[in-house]
């Protein structure tokens, strides 16, 4: 992509390509002015990256939209905006041609984020179900005397809801396994989340 670098080498391989060998000091301190220039492009390039892939986590609080009164089935599958949370991860750093300790540092850190910034989507839905379901329950035990037959269905809307954010999280899982990235406590942390409760 624009973003990445266009490089087959480490920092000392491309400067010994460019710089007389008899000067040491020479080529010591444009190692070092290479390597910074290298940290402020990973700055600014992971940053546009997360800003990118972290878009499509808008598209998972709609999620219960998607369940709360429209009939809809038990979810099978992950939704399509989990491949837009790693889209240009994949596109701007995994696939480009930086060197792999960069590329692996830089996706790594994109990743930290964009779970953090999940993480905290997914609880703010998961708390908001429960919200729905106490009050549905207190509205529930305010008719028991009205209506003694129990008309909950084996499997509420709000369940639905967490069955496609468990399967979503975990394709997300799935999808950095395959990039060999490390997801950390976490990911740990969030799949435990949405594994409460579970069916």
């Amino acid at each position: 992509g624009s973003s990445g670098i266009n490089a087959e080498y480490g920092v000392e391989e491309v400067v010994a390509g460019h710089i007389p060998s008899h000067n040491p000091q020479l080529v010591l301190q444009s190692c070092g002015e290479i390597t910074d220039s290298i940290s402020v492009l990973g700055e600014h390039v992971t940053h546009h990256v997360t800003e990118e892939c972290c878009r499509a986590i808008e598209h998972a609080q709609s999620v219960p939209r998607l369940y709360r009164r429209t009939n809809r089935e038990i979810p099978t599958e992950p939704l399509a905006y989990v491949s837009n949370l790693t889209e240009a991860l994949e596109s701007e750093i995994y696939n480009s041609c930086l060197p792999e300790p960069y590329k692996l540092d830089w996706c790594q850190r994109v990743t930290t984020t964009i779970i953090s910034r999940y993480h905290g989507a997914v609880q703010e839905i998961l708390v908001s179900l429960r919200k729905t379901e106490d009050s549905l329950a207190m509205l529930k035990r305010g008719r028991k005397g009205a209506q003694q037959a129990n008309t909950t269905p084996a499997n509420t809307d709000e369940d639905k809801i967490r069955m496609q954010l468990r399967l979503d999280v975990t394709s997300l899982g799935e999808k950095f396994a395959q990039m060999g990235i490390e997801k950390g406590e976490d990911y740990t942390s969030l799949l435990d989340l949405v594994s409460q409760g579970k069916r």
